[in-house]
């Protein structure tokens, strides 16, 4: 029995109650965050890939109380993003003066973008990941009104699908609104939330007891292919596509689950620190990117590929530093060291 891989792993017993799959979907997911910002060719952009952390997200919403709970995403959801937002601005300030040599013509408004009154797109310029927070705080704030407005019975899955089908048939009014704090980007990405809250668990733990998961991923990758090709253009088309994109990839992430392979021990690793890759992957990528267009000058496959390598390799020494000496940056608690206890456990 190799029990340096049972340390390893993520779940290692029936009776935990997380799912490695969605583990692993977490950082394959937080990846494709990284990518989608570096250089790379259109064709092979990722789409929907926020749509589908929007879903895991909905995954792990737990209700409780409203002020332990807006304690609780104050301390995990707002503190990081402040902590980034005002890292991140200094930062360009940095980028700036180091391009330029000179601080005049920055946009010094910038860090007040956040408090703008519009029909904002999903990005913030002083560091563009940062908007899924953002939007992420108000849509839980949201959800958990209609959670407890909703009666708990077995028709709530059902009024939470009229909330839906009611959202998409406003979508062009939603997108239209000016509000504050990017309400009305999450009030559009909430069927996604609600998707993942509904039916994200179930089909997990479904995938990952049946051996219908062999059958699934290669069928809903192939629909998904075909989705892409419809000659319609309608706003819960894309709603059907991340679903269906999700579920293929956790069908093929569930034939994985448990797995002590290196590739997947480190894919559970970055899972686990998703909000601090999200938050610091862009201030890392602008002088590596910058390094990497001077020497290639194209945005081929290959330099987005070493872009995020690169990338990706500084960030896994930074999170043990991050953890230790930080960890109210990215919405952990200082853990006390017990050294007797450790070893007696090891």
């Amino acid at each position: 029995m190799n029990t340096n891989c049972d340390k390893s792993r993520s779940v290692k017993l029936p009776t935990q109650k997380r799912i490695d799959s969605i583990d692993l979907f977490k950082g394959i997911a937080i990846l494709g965050i990284v990518w989608k910002h570096t250089f790379h060719p259109q064709w092979c952009d990722l789409i929907h890939i926020s749509a589908l952390f929007f879903i895991l997200s909905g995954i792990f919403f737990k209700d409780e109380p409203f002020i332990p709970f807006l304690k609780k995403k104050i301390r995990t959801i707002l503190i990081p993003f402040l902590f980034f937002y005002i890292l991140s601005y200094l930062a360009r300030i940095a980028f700036y003066f180091r391009h330029f040599r000179t601080l005049h013509g920055f946009a010094w408004d910038s860090l007040l973008e956040i408090f703008s009154i519009s029909n904002t797109p999903d990005y913030l310029t002083v560091n563009i990941p940062l908007w899924f927070l953002v939007c992420l705080f108000v849509m839980q704030i949201i959800f958990w009104c209609l959670n407890r407005v909703i009666p708990r019975n077995k028709y709530r899955s059902c009024w939470f699908l009229v909330i839906l089908a009611a959202l998409y048939a406003g979508y062009g009014t939603i997108e239209s609104w000016h509000s504050p704090f990017m309400f009305n980007v999450a009030i559009e990405c909430l069927p996604y939330f609600i998707a993942g809250n509904l039916f994200g668990l179930q089909i997990a733990r479904f995938l990952s007891k049946s051996s219908l998961k062999y059958l699934l991923a290669p069928t809903c990758f192939a629909l998904f292919i075909g989705f892409q090709y419809l000659p319609i253009d309608i706003s819960i088309l894309a709603f059907i596509k991340a679903l269906t994109i999700f579920v293929a990839i956790l069908s093929l992430l569930s034939c994985f689950e448990n797995s002590c392979s290196m590739i997947w021990t480190t894919v559970r690793y970055f899972g686990k620190s998703s909000l601090f890759i999200m938050g610091i992957h862009v201030l890392l990528l602008a002088p590596i990117q910058s390094m990497a267009r001077a020497i290639t000058g194209k945005p081929d496959l290959l330099t987005g590929l070493i872009c995020l390598a690169l990338t990706m390799l500084l960030i896994y020494f930074l999170i043990p530093f991050t953890e230790k000496y930080i960890p109210w940056a990215i919405g952990r608690q200082r853990q006390k060291q017990d050294t007797k206890s450790s070893q007696s456990t090891e």
